[in-house]
């Protein structure tokens, strides 16, 4: 009695309502892949990758042509996607670093935000977290403080597949700025680049206990243990949420012989070896989906499926500019258009495909309302519960405009225009434009038409700045920027 009294008591404090679940509350399983580009899946772009069973998702359900994360990087984009709402209005607009700077700076998700795990926990929601965590590495951010019964993974932005002494292992070794050739690279990148060190280890538990499974490739350990997830929370009986938080595509760009060998026709290495981590992303989702189907709540789960951001574009030569140009980091569509599916069988028609606007914010009050768990009412919601969308109770869009910030760089999409800007640059390192483009004419943004439509740009600057009022500053600053060719076209970006 003691305990449910302090549970409920601490739900009231952090501002949760503990509504009673469905009898029927579906199962959750947030599958996310990391600086995964739009047009490498085989649903957006025929003939560049294979991927039949991420497609299979939005096959059996519906596939978003216009959804977006919240920014186009990976950590600013995990905040907005954890919480439901802009990252801006907790000061997260930049990547935290490394384990030096989040030491130094404290930097992680804020601990008054309400994560979408401690949402569904309060709704009786078994959790758990598989992968890539990027919230922060101090035991207030840790994510079984964060509202997850479970995690297994890494803290940091990136580690190493594998071994890369295991047979098979095939490495690119291209870095921006940095040529493969070049003498010490070896020495320099191989330890740092490709070996896990202390802050980047996979560990598991509160108790932080180290994982030592370098002869096992990364890809294939997390999809083993999302589906022994997905089977021992079945038996319990229990509602569960699961957040496969992939690093895959992400850098070091690492894959085993079995991967490389389904691209025998690509003749770049660097490519090939992504495209077969692609490969590897997919047979890992295959697999969650089968442990889903055998389990017999396949009609009781929902399962979703993004990126938290475009291609890393800084790899030359790495990205697809067609169907969307640019990548990762750029506010172009190719860095905050994702790929976005969503399957529930009985409930979204299979092979939907939805062509409004929608973000992964979304996915938070979506999961909240299915759950039965009412949302806090003490703070701003970004996100809307997408479901009537989909099954027809609702019609229009759900969003009538998204923004993005990552200072001086600021964007907007407001139906079909979007206007992208650098502005008020102090460090004069990015530069000042302005770059609109509409979107039903020009999807590649090929043609800036700022010059010739003064009125609109207003308009969309008018929503910046009120939007921005409701924002705070970023509690610690950009870690460096990084200059390359979007697409043919130079740009300083902000990580």
């Amino acid at each position: 009695m003691r305990l449910a009294v302090s549970l409920v008591g601490a739900l009231l404090v952090t501002g949760l309502t503990p509504a009673g679940r469905h009898e029927r509350s579906p199962n959750i399983i947030l599958i996310l892949a990391d600086d995964l580009g739009y047009a490498d899946i085989s649903a957006y772009k025929v003939g560049r990758f294979h991927t039949p069973n991420i497609d299979r998702i939005g096959m059996q359900g519906v596939r978003f042509t216009d959804g977006y994360a919240s920014a186009p990087v990976c950590g600013p984009s995990r905040a907005g996607l954890q919480t439901g709402r802009y990252q801006e209005r907790f000061g997260f607009e930049f990547n935290l670093g490394g384990v030096a700077r989040q030491q130094q700076s404290g930097a992680g998700l804020d601990t008054a935000e309400i994560t979408l795990a401690q949402l569904l926990k309060s709704g009786g929601y078994r959790t758990g977290i598989v992968g890539k965590w990027h919230m922060g590495i101090q035991d207030q951010f840790y994510p079984t403080n964060r509202g997850y019964d479970e995690f297994v993974g890494f803290l940091l932005g990136q580690t190493s597949y594998i071994d890369p002494d295991v047979p098979g292992v095939q490495v690119s070794l291209k870095v921006p700025g940095v040529n493969e050739d070049a003498d010490g690279l070896v020495g320099s990148l191989v330890k740092a680049y490709l070996h896990r060190q202390p802050g980047n280890q996979i560990i598991e538990g509160p108790d932080r206990r180290v994982i030592h499974n370098e002869d096992h490739y990364l890809t294939d350990y997390f999809s083993d243990r999302d589906a022994e997830f997905i089977r021992r929370s079945t038996r319990t009986g229990q509602p569960y949420f699961l957040y496969a938080a992939f690093n895959a595509v992400h850098a070091p760009l690492m894959v085993t012989q079995k991967y490389y060998d389904r691209y025998p026709q690509i003749t770049d290495h660097q490519l090939r070896v992504y495209a077969a981590m692609v490969s590897a992303l997919d047979d890992a989702v295959g697999a969650i989906l089968d442990a889903v189907d055998s389990s017999g709540q396949a009609s009781n789960t929902i399962v979703i499926f993004a990126s938290d951001n475009g291609c890393a574009e800084y790899y030359p030569g790495l990205c697809s500019c067609e169907p969307l140009r640019g990548g990762k980091l750029s506010h172009y569509e190719g860095g905050t258009r994702v790929p976005f599916m969503m399957r529930w069988p009985g409930h979204i028609p299979s092979g939907l495909v939805y062509r409004q606007v929608v973000s992964l914010l979304d996915i938070l009050p979506t999961s909240a309302a299915v759950a039965g768990v009412a949302l806090p009412t003490d703070r701003v919601y970004d996100g809307v519960d997408i479901m009537p969308y989909l099954t027809g109770r609702k019609t229009g869009t759900p969003h009538d405009m998204l923004m993005w910030r990552r200072r001086p760089l600021v964007s907007i999409r407001k139906g079909d225009w979007k206007l992208w800007e650098s502005v008020n640059d102090s460090t004069g390192t990015y530069g000042e434009y302005k770059l609109l483009f509409n979107l039903r004419t020009d999807l590649n943004e090929a043609t800036n038409v700022a010059a010739s439509h003064p009125a609109k740009v207003k308009e969309l600057e008018d929503l910046i700045h009120q939007w921005a009022k409701d924002m705070t500053d970023p509690k610690w600053p950009t870690k460096r920027p990084i200059t390359f060719d979007v697409c043919g076209t130079p740009f300083t970006l902000p990580i």
